[in-house]
Formats: structure tokens, C-alpha cells, sequence
């Protein structure tokens, strides 16, 4: 089976979080609470909240594939979402912490793949709604939320 390098991916995630960075380093904590995906989207801040969120939940994931034996992961639907919004008080984050907090996860998450061995890339987990996945969804997970939440910002500064 051809499958796409660890180098590749891992470059990817090295990059991805540099699109979020350059498209808030001018925005400030008011714009960011303020400047909306729509009447009732969520605002830059719940964005970049989210990411930073589902960052770690999907790095939580890796370590399970590499620490557990075919581990089920949790699906996160609309009311898992909406109920972390509340819970972790996004309305009143700081925009640069958060967006600190996310970078050095992620250069966690780089430098955790980065030390993987060749039999680790091959372990697997149990996702709910995809059945059994490798040790690349959860990375390819991350870049695509990253492009997608990237693109959404990008269109609300506009």
C-alpha cells in the first residue's frame, strides 16, 4: 500500500498552525471577541479555542493508539462541543494565551512524532464512526481542522 511519509505529515503540522498565526497576529482581544461567522457563528476567539481544544483531544488520541491496545475513542458531536464552550469559558480567554497554549501543544505533538519508531505508525484505535484507524487519521485530523478553521477566519476578516 503506498501511504503518504511521516515526513510529509509531520512537515504539515509544522506549517499548519503558522496560516492561524499570521491571520490573527493584528487582530485584538475586542475584535476577536466581536468579529462573528455569521449572526449566530462563533466568533474568532471560540475559534481559536476550539482548535486549541480538539489539538489536544486529537494528540490525546495518539498517545491512546500508542499506549493501549486498540483503544475506543469518544465522538465529539454539536452537544460535546457546545458544552466544552461553556465549560472551558471561552467567551473570556485571552486570545494570545490561547493561541500560545495551542503552539506549544503542537510543538509537542511535532516532536512526539517525530520520535516515533517504524511499528509505531502501524497501531490502531477504534473510532466510533469510522471503525478502525490508523495513527495517521488522528494527524491528518489536525491539518485538515487547522485549513478548515484557517479558512473560516480568514473569510470573517474579510
Amino acid at each position: 500500500m503506498n501511504r503518504i511519509p511521516h515526513t510529509w505529515m509531520i512537515s504539515n503540522l509544522k506549517k499548519s498552525h503558522l496560516i492561524l498565526g499570521a491571520l490573527i497576529k493584528d487582530i485584538s482581544q475586542e475584535q476577536a471577541q466581536q468579529l462573528k461567522d455569521g449572526s449566530d457563528g462563533w466568533n474568532i476567539l471560540e475559534i481559536i479555542c476550539h482548535v486549541r481544544d480538539y489539538q489536544e483531544i486529537f494528540y490525546g488520541r495518539l498517545k491512546r493508539i500508542l499506549n493501549e491496545d486498540n483503544p475506543t475513542f469518544e465522538v465529539y458531536d454539536e452537544v460535546a462541543r457546545e458544552a466544552m464552550i461553556t465549560e472551558r469559558d471561552y467567551a473570556n480567554q485571552n486570545l494570545k494565551a490561547v493561541f500560545a497554549d495551542y503552539c506549544q501543544t503542537r510543538d509537542d505533538l511535532v516532536r512526539f512524532l517525530s520520535e516515533l519508531e517504524e511499528e509505531q505508525w502501524q497501531r490502531v484505535g477504534i473510532h466510533p464512526m469510522l471503525g478502525e484507524v490508523d495513527i495517521t487519521v488522528p494527524i491528518f485530523h489536525t491539518i485538515l481542522h487547522d485549513a478548515d478553521h484557517s479558512e473560516q477566519i480568514a473569510r470573517i476578516c474579510n
